[in-house]
């Protein structure tokens, strides 16, 4: 009985052993095999500042999803505008493109081209990095070079800059060459490489050979020549670059083009106008009188708005005569379709469309005649040029960035009385160019978004309508929706260092 008793223990033991076995392979599986772990992504601080953003081209560059948490190894490629990534330890750092950083470790990244400026301040505690399970993935070797990870540094392609404990700026050249300014408190600046000593002469720490120089408040230093590095002190009278030391305060305006079209400033309220677009002259007239206008046949030619100094002109849109001009500075465009040359009502900004009977402004389920939405009315084969020069001289420090408006069909007529389909197309121009095109609207077309960018150089934004080349005009009912540019406005106000500190 008593051996029976061992013998079952140790045959338990036995299988103990082999399944405890076989779970540690299980887990552990050997190198060559393939792991489905995803790798461990560490995150060490946070986007928290950007202005007008535009990022690298490059198809093979993904940019990352806007106010987002920064990993390590992310790199950032800015073509334009201001980003602001912020530490956890507290270090801020401001990236201005076109500029290509990477973020190397927990204090520091590398700065291959372009500018940045560095505001280092401690925060209490051990930061709040989080994780995600898997391999660390692994740092750049030259990122434990010459700086602790306390401090915080900036390695270059010929320098590496380290906070002793202050504000402070790079830039690099596209030969790579690395230029440091000190705003505040002091920093290291050591060449990366075999370089010649410093022509000053000023070493610091044990080094002795004139290739680390320790910079302070309103001290400049030029690190140039990539084969045989060297570094220069900048003079007090040195032009040194640019440098933007805080992200400004924005300020997002919605320019409304219905206020603009009855006579305000884009933020008035304005309603209830039209334009003749066979004249350029406009009523402030009721709905009623509206309705009781009829048809207006075109003249070939582009007419002034001069009463309304945001409105470029307007004209009827006929392809079959050849190119049409559709602005005063002569652009022309040969897109359009042989229309009928004619149209009915006049360009309407207001609320319920003029109609001897009613007729729906619903898009998408909204009523844009219902405040606080508003509608800009263009029956078919119409034409409205707006001036963005004149709304930027009206908006000093705004920067235009986009046109919107939703856009369809509010006629419930398919088919006009002598069995004509019911069509109708919309373009959106810039400076005589298509940037939005969409044919064969009807009323089973629904409520579409039109959204365009609008560049620095843009002058003219055009908004037409054709009767789809089919010579009928009837029931063409077209709308836009809330049109509107949306302005960002930059505070005028924002430091920039050119020369000498606080």
């Amino acid at each position: 009985m008593v051996a029976t008793v061992i013998m079952g223990v140790m045959l338990l033991g036995f299988w103990a052993i082999e399944v405890n076995h076989h779970q540690h392979i299980a887990e552990a599986p050997s190198q060559s095999a393939p792991s489905e772990a995803m790798p461990e992504m560490v995150f060490v601080g946070r986007i928290t500042g950007m202005v007008d953003v535009k990022w690298s081209d490059d198809p093979r560059y993904l940019p990352p999803p806007g106010f987002a948490y920064v990993p390590l190894d992310r790199k950032y490629i800015l073509s334009s505008g201001l980003l602001e990534i912020t530490y956890d330890s507290g270090a801020k750092v401001i990236l201005p493109g076109p500029c290509t950083y990477e973020v190397e470790s927990t204090a520091g990244g590398y700065l291959s081209l372009g500018k940045l400026t560095a505001l280092v301040e401690k925060r209490g505690g051990k930061g709040s990095r989080s994780k995600v399970q898997g391999p660390r993935p692994s740092l750049h070797p030259s990122s434990f070079i010459l700086h602790p990870s306390s401090l915080f540094s900036v390695r270059t392609p010929t320098a590496i800059i380290t906070d002793l404990g202050t504000e402070f700026g790079v830039e690099v050249s596209d030969e790579g060459n690395t230029e440091s300014r000190v705003f505040r408190g002091s920093v290291k600046v050591q060449v990366v490489g075999n370089g010649l000593p410093s022509p000053s002469g000023r070493g610091a720490g044990d080094e002795g050979s004139g290739q680390v120089v320790i910079l302070r408040a309103n001290e400049s230093a030029r690190v140039e020549g990539r084969g045989k590095p060297r570094i220069t002190m900048l003079g007090t009278s040195a032009k040194t670059a640019d440098f933007t030391r805080r992200i400004p305060k924005v300020t997002y305006k919605r320019l409304d083009l219905v206020d603009v079209v009855a006579g305000g400033d884009g933020f008035s309220g304005r309603r209830n106008c039209s334009i003749d677009p066979t004249s350029g002259q406009i009523d402030a007239i009721t709905l009623k009188e509206m309705g009781t206008k009829g048809q207006f046949v075109g003249d070939g030619k582009y007419h002034r708005v001069e009463a309304l100094p945001l409105v470029d002109g307007v004209f009827i849109p006929d392809g079959g005569k050849g190119p049409v001009q559709v602005d005063s500075a002569g652009n022309m465009f040969a897109g359009f379709p042989d229309a009928y040359n004619a149209t009915w009502k006049h360009i309407w900004a207001g609320s319920a469309i003029p109609a001897d009977l009613p007729i729906t402004a619903v898009l998408g389920g909204v009523d844009y005649a219902s405040p606080p939405h508003c509608l800009l009315f263009m029956h078919t084969n119409n034409g409205i040029t707006f001036d963005l020069e004149a709304i930027r001289r009206a908006n000093p420090g705004c920067k235009l960035l986009r046109f919107r408006a939703v856009a369809g069909s509010s006629g419930g007529a398919m088919y006009a009385p002598d069995g004509t389909r019911v069509i109708a197309d919309l373009w959106v121009l810039v400076d005589g160019k298509v940037r939005f095109e969409r044919r064969e609207i009807d009323g089973y077309s629904g409520a579409f978004l039109v959204l365009i960018a609008i560049n620095d150089d843009d002058r003219f934004l055009t908004l037409a309508t054709t009767d789809g080349g089919n010579d009928n005009i009837h029931g063409d009912w077209t709308m836009l929706g809330d049109p509107r540019l949306d302005l960002m406005q930059v505070e005028a106000n924002e430091p920039k260092d050119k020369r000498g500190g606080d």
